[in-house]
């Protein structure tokens, strides 16, 4: 009988050691958890600001373009305007023209 005792303590034993390795094994898990989640966290709010900035960095680019582009646009245009205003205008060869054409 005393044998049997000693078996049944000693797997006692081997069961409570088992139970406290799980409890560590639980323990680590919640810990990694945590950490995975402060470091994704942590990554996720520098991805956010470097996606920002390099975002205000693109449309400062994109506007300032825009704006060269329209101005030339508008030079090109008024440059346009000023040649061909500076320019006579011979309307009656023009209306004289048009009739030919049309009615000839």
């Amino acid at each position: 009988m005393s044998e049997i005792n000693q078996e049944l303590a000693a797997i006692q034993h081997l069961l409570e050691i088992e139970k406290q390795a799980s409890s560590l094994i639980d323990s680590a898990k919640i810990e990694a958890e945590q950490y995975i989640s402060k470091a994704h966290a942590e990554y996720n709010t520098a991805y956010k600001e470097k996606n920002e900035a390099l975002s205000r960095e693109i449309e400062a680019d994109f506007q300032k373009k825009h704006d060269e582009i329209a101005k030339k646009y508008k030079d090109e245009v008024d440059s346009y305007k000023t040649s061909y205003a500076s320019k006579p205008q011979n309307k009656e060869a023009f209306f004289s023209a048009l009739e030919k054409l049309l009615f000839a």
